[in-house]
């Protein structure tokens, strides 16, 4: 039973390479907002996603946009107010959201996929939208 014990507290411990991070960012009804995902492109550009929602376990909740690395994914925006208009070459895939509204507050994630087990960076934003 010990090793069986043992196992399990293996497998639930947090993997050691994933990194996350978590902010508040504070928009006003009207204007746009940008949530900033930013990576290190010494292992090349990498896709990233951005949902709504807290990041799962796998890409991302409620996906409102992707990026292959070099570019938007086709078919991958819901609307055309969620942009990504950082320099994708560089690592910048930041949301930007146009004319926000009320419905817009809420909690964002930000996935950017990186090669092996538990890799990813995760980052996670909850906007808050204030009467401007």
């Amino acid at each position: 039973i010990a090793a069986g014990t043992g196992l399990i507290s293996v497998l639930l411990a947090p993997a050691v390479g994933e990194r996350s991070s978590s902010r508040e960012v504070v928009g006003y009804v009207g204007q746009n907002v940008t949530l900033s995902c930013t990576y290190d492109t010494k292992d090349g550009q990498l896709p990233a996603c951005w949902g709504r929602g807290s990041v799962p376990v796998s890409g991302c909740s409620q996906q409102l946009i992707s990026s292959d690395g070099g570019g938007i994914k086709e078919g991958s925006r819901v609307s055309s107010r969620y942009q990504l208009l950082g320099r994708l070459d560089e690592g910048d895939v930041s949301l930007t959201i146009l004319d926000i509204t009320a419905d817009d507050a809420g909690t964002y994630g930000c996935r950017v996929e990186i090669v092996g087990w538990f890799n990813d960076e995760k980052h996670q934003i909850n906007l808050v939208v204030k009467e401007g």
